[in-house]
């Protein structure tokens, strides 16, 4: 395993703050089997625009190398070309930041051709300004995992000119894929089944979630994979749900979020986060055992960058079998369990009250020999009473306002009926 050392600069943020992004980056770095040898933090007003961190702190950080027999050194914060040369010229050893480890942690874990060709845009394009500044650590292969996958065996010999090719290359890749999630979704829209997307900090549980409203639904698919890891998930799954006698939905479980997430990866996972941005209602997922509000403020800020934060959310927490008490929260939330399924039917019948909060009760004469109209209101609406007349079957039924558009010719009361 990699030894490495964290460095982090608190001059916004207060030390305990940064004490916290540091443990979260020791974690990213396990993730790619890169061992913490120690962390160490600077307060300062300022960044230094030569090596982020003082001078002085730079010495200390050499002497630590040569003391800890450390061989890697990451930055919790992303630094900029000329900040990584002289950091690497200066301590004569492999330097990184959180991006850069991020983005290889995805290339690991990207299964998918979508997701594949998303990490090595975001990688290409993240290493397009520092391909001089990472030279020597590019160039050392030994030891370590966190560039063995993707562009990290082959960087020494990419130029400017061959990256930006396989940059468009690749662009021109996903906007036919892009191309074909649009038909896709326009087949969604024009069926009226409304999309419900997992939105959340990595590792909160939006997997685990997704399994438990498939079982509570009798949806019998495969469930996602459920890992206590950041990123397990990178590739976008969705199912098909339903409670008995109500509409469909589209449910979606995407890339987790995190602190500091690369523009490069947001930009990048453009066709991924699509999903996000064309859904109906987001369900806001966060840890409710281990809360943290930074958590929540990572996700609304991400939805912010990918213009998502205007479409409804609703905010569940998770873990409630092991909360010791409720997390200190102003918003409306609903705290759930995934492994005991306290409140999951709660959570199912709040997600129905808003997907299809403008709908109505109707009423409506089947005549008998269109048996295949009343076939589908069973399918795709709540039907809450059904009767047999002389004239046809008379049924009540709850319709969004397309449906009420679509059955028009059988509603027989124009007035909502009780």
């Amino acid at each position: 395993m990699d030894q490495a050392l964290l460095v982090g600069l608190s001059y916004k943020e207060s030390t305990e703050e940064t004490q916290s992004s540091l443990d979260e980056l020791e974690h990213l770095a396990l993730a790619l089997d890169i061992q913490t040898k120690d962390k160490i933090i600077q307060n300062a007003k300022t960044i230094s625009p030569k090596y982020y961190i003082g001078s002085g702190k730079v010495a200390e950080i050499k002497k630590m190398i040569e003391v800890l027999d450390i061989n890697l050194v990451i930055f919790d914060d992303t630094l900029s070309p000329a900040q990584l040369k002289n950091l690497e010229k200066e301590l004569d050893t492999q330097v990184i930041d959180r991006s850069f480890l991020i983005l290889s942690i995805f290339a690991e874990r990207a299964q998918s051709k979508e997701a594949e060709l998303e990490v090595s845009l975001a990688q290409k394009m993240y290493l397009l300004p520092r391909l001089i500044g990472m030279r020597n650590s590019l160039s050392r292969q030994g030891g370590g995992s966190y560039n063995a996958k993707g562009p990290g065996e082959t960087k020494l010999e990419l130029d400017r000119r061959r990256l930006m090719h396989e940059v468009s290359v690749i662009k021109n890749e996903l906007t036919k894929i892009k191309a074909e999630k649009q038909i896709s979704r326009k087949q969604r829209i024009k069926s009226q089944i409304p999309v419900v997307a997992l939105v959340g900090y990595t590792n909160a549980g939006k997997s685990s979630l997704m399994n438990s409203l498939s079982s509570y639904l009798k949806n019998e698919s495969e469930p996602v994979l459920e890992k206590d890891m950041l990123f397990a998930t990178l590739d976008t799954k969705a199912k098909r749900l339903q409670k008995e006698n109500y509409p469909p939905f589209i449910l979606i479980d995407t890339v987790g979020f995190i602190n500091k997430l690369p523009h490069e990866l947001i930009r990048s996972f453009e066709s991924t986060l699509s999903d996000v941005v064309h859904a109906d209602l987001l369900l806001h997922i966060v840890d409710g055992a281990y809360f943290n509000y930074h958590q929540i403020d990572t996700t609304k800020s991400v939805l912010k960058e990918i213009d998502a934060d205007q479409i409804e959310r609703l905010l569940v927490l998770t873990k409630k079998e092991i909360a010791l008490s409720e997390p200190p929260i102003h918003d409306d939330f609903i705290f759930i369990s995934n492994r005991t399924k306290e409140n999951i039917d709660v959570l199912v019948d709040t997600i129905y009250g808003h997907l299809y909060k403008e709908s109505r009760i109707q009423l409506l004469k089947i005549p008998f020999d269109q048996g295949q109209i009343y076939s589908h209101l069973k399918e795709s609406t709540t039907i809450l009473e059904t009767r047999y007349e002389s004239d046809g079957t008379h049924v009540k039924v709850i319709l969004t306002p397309d449906q009420t558009i679509q059955y028009k010719s059988y509603i027989i009361d124009k007035k909502t009926a009780n």
